[in-house]
């Protein structure tokens, strides 16, 4: 049984769909969308984990590289050390080859190089996740499993398709909890690398503002129920292709107060379908908006009855 939500994986696949018509990207295109995403990417996997640098002050130290007042070194590492673990998910997607256990230390390494001693080492001690519903094993099985889920990964015997492979193998890494610090950026980066493999687009982000849906969908994973982790991994990677989409077609964007006037549905139900992921809205600063094309697709759907 689909632990995807049917609707939200037809939207994936039109979006996949349109934005492969459209390769090979323009190499221009890439680089800006590619530096523009990898400095978001930076700034929101950080705050998820506690770092208070902002988004500007992020790309003042990755471009700049600027020492922000009051903030830690660490805070200034995590951010300069992102980029260097994102080109090497990028290599790995490019190389074309089975993910490996030493390619997870290399990446842990990456990220928490100059922050911790354990740097691209296993933790050799028990470990305690606040607020968790679960223990990970003891740290004398935590290479045995890793080397297991890695197998599981490839060999992908429930035959998932690529948003439920991807989302999945997140949450059991960190169930797993393999490092002292880091498995959460670690987990998110392997993410991005199982949904590259596929063909979804650079970069997939999960946003600092959605850390309490991300934290409360993990938490129901752990409970035994993965379907909301998989749907919030789906939306985010929703996001991403409409990135894309947005620079290569240019579609006109409508706020849903405006959507609401070409539908015969409030602007608050259209919000509350839009949080719930049922219609192909996101958000663009504080507000949603939908596409033209998007908005009518949905109609057509419920017609559908689909």
């Amino acid at each position: 049984m689909p632990l995807i939500n049917q609707r939200i994986h037809r939207r994936l696949l039109e979006k996949k769909a349109r934005l492969d018509a459209h390769r090979p990207f323009p190499p221009g295109l890439v680089r800006r969308l590619r530096g523009e995403l990898m400095i978001e990417y930076t700034y929101d996997s950080n705050a998820i984990e506690g770092s208070t640098l902002t988004l500007r002050e992020t790309r003042l130290v990755i471009e700049e590289g600027v020492t922000v007042g009051g903030r830690s070194l660490g805070e200034h590492l995590a951010a300069r050390n992102h980029p260097d673990a994102i080109r090497y998910v990028e290599g790995l997607v490019e190389d074309g080859g089975e993910l490996g256990e030493g390619d997870v230390l290399r990446l842990h390494q990456l990220v928490l190089q100059g922050i911790e001693e354990d740097a691209g080492r296993y933790r050799s001690s028990g470990v305690r996740v606040a607020g968790a519903t679960f223990s990970p094993p003891p740290s004398g099985e935590v290479r045995t499993r890793v080397r297991e889920l890695l197998s599981w990964l490839e060999g992908n015997p429930e035959e998932y398709n690529p948003i439920e492979l991807a989302a999945v193998f997140h949450h059991r890494f960190v169930q797993i909890h393999p490092f002292s610090e880091g498995n959460g950026r670690a987990a998110r980066l392997l993410m991005n690398l199982v949904l590259m493999r596929y063909g979804y687009p650079f970069i997939v982000n999960v946003t600092s503002r959605d850390r309490g849906k991300y934290l409360r969908a993990l938490s129901e994973a752990d409970m035994g129920d993965p379907a909301a982790f998989v749907d919030f991994v789906a939306l985010s990677v929703e996001r991403a292709l409409d990135v894309y989409l947005q620079v290569l077609e240019e579609p006109r964007l409508l706020t849903l107060t405006e959507a609401s006037r070409l539908v015969p549905y409030s602007q608050e139900y259209l919000s509350l379908l839009a949080r719930r992921g049922a219609l192909g809205a996101f958000k663009k600063g504080r507000n949603w908006v939908i596409s033209r094309e998007d908005l009518e697709r949905y109609i057509q759907s419920v017609k559908k009855g689909r």
